[in-house]
């Protein structure tokens, strides 16, 4: 049999491999995958059960979205980014961010369009472009740059033929925020190339300090941006597979036209928890960032006992760390990790080339396993500097 050339050289997603040698060991601990440990709050769950008693709540939704939905995201939009959006026009509800990714890269490349990812990156970015034909420019993103892409190695030959740049603040896998200065210049340097700029958004709320902005806040930015948020880091609703698209109404129209001739809306009952999870902000999201900072505090705490350098970042769910001695291939690292201690953490490479020699910690387990996990690590690694 003959299949597409577009899956050509793109093997299945790198945890779907992992998740069976996983079932195979016993007593996984994993800090690996940004899979949150918590449940969703308990509103969230009585209201999700409520909707499954109405009547009607099994027929098809609205495609774009339930209109009481857009206007809580509309609603919650101003009140946290000060960003002012039409709910009917401005916001389209998606099942989760990495179907919207795709989506998106249909409604707006043309085969052999060019598109901006800056590297490491969220694997979904290169695989859509390459499944919608289009080529993925890297521009790379480390210590010298301080983790933000530099535009100044992009150039005018590569420009002209660019249709798009994806950016994603805070960053993963490396936990870097950006500040609306950077975004500033980022909505100056695609407009004046006349790119279409995606920003993808979910960690905006897990943070410790200073709220991350959005981009839309900078003056410019729904002429030439969308911004994509999820439900599943903000309210644990991961499996909801919830989040929205919002920015400029002509991007939204056309993937409107991707959207309503490929899948139906969210499941109603699931839009209706989606509200309150929005209603319930203020009560939920505070603790679980102070809960998420003891995590991160605490194992950042084991990896200072090491020679390792990570990034200290305030954001996301992960701590972007370098392995600082000579290995061959950071995922040969990671699996004899796996199988001799059974800690799962993510091998930077898998993010691009230029998180080889990296690694990826989650802290989506509660603070004992990451205590283990963290002394099993310790241990494999001196085991390794010896070798």
């Amino acid at each position: 049999m003959k299949f597409s050339k577009r899956i050509e050289d793109i093997s299945p997603y790198f945890f779907s491999n992992i998740v069976p040698l996983c079932s195979s060991l016993n007593d996984i601990i994993n800090l690996a995958s940004g899979d949150p440990d918590l449940p969703p709050p308990y509103e969230v769950i009585e209201e999700l059960k409520k909707a499954l008693l109405e009547k009607d709540f099994h027929k098809y939704p609205p495609y774009l979205g339930i209109m009481r939905l857009k206007e809580k995201i509309s609603e919650w939009m101003s009140r946290r980014f000060n960003v002012e959006l039409d709910p009917e026009r401005e916001v389209i509800t998606m099942r989760g961010t990495k179907n919207a990714i795709l989506q998106l890269l249909l409604a707006l490349c043309d085969k052999g369009d060019y598109v901006i990812v800056p590297n490491p990156y969220y694997p979904t970015y290169r695989v859509s472009v390459k499944f919608v034909g289009a080529f993925s420019v890297d521009v790379p993103l480390d210590c010298k740059n301080d983790f933000l892409p530099d535009l100044e190695v992009l150039k005018p030959s590569i420009l002209r033929k660019t249709k798009a740049m994806i950016l994603n603040y805070p960053n993963n896998p490396t936990g870097k925020r950006a500040e609306k200065e950077f975004f500033s210049e980022i909505v100056n340097f695609c407009s004046k190339w006349g790119i279409i700029l995606i920003h993808d958004n979910p960690y905006s709320e897990v943070f410790e300090n200073s709220p991350p902005p959005s981009i839309l806040e900078v003056d410019g930015a729904k002429n030439i941006a969308v911004e994509l948020h999820s439900f599943s880091k903000t309210y644990n609703m991961q499996g909801f597979r919830i989040g929205w698209v919002c920015g400029n109404r002509k991007i939204l129209q056309a993937l409107s036209v991707i959207k309503t001739n490929t899948e139906i809306g969210v499941f109603y009952p699931i839009q209706r928890a989606a509200i309150k999870a929005l209603e319930i902000y203020d009560k939920f999201v505070p603790k679980m960032r102070h809960l998420y900072k003891k995590r991160r505090r605490l194992l950042k705490d084991f990896l200072d006992m090491t020679d390792c350098y990570y990034l200290d970042a305030d954001s996301t769910l992960y701590v972007w760390t370098k392995i600082n001695y000579e290995i061959n291939k950071s995922t040969d690292f990671i699996i004899n990790l796996l199988k001799k201690y059974g800690v799962w953490i993510t091998p930077g490479v898998i993010f691009g080339k230029y998180g080889e020699g990296f690694v990826r910690f989650s802290i989506t387990q509660p603070e004992g396993k990451i205590k283990e996990g963290m002394r099993k690590f310790i241990k494999y690694l001196k085991e390794q500097q010896r070798n």
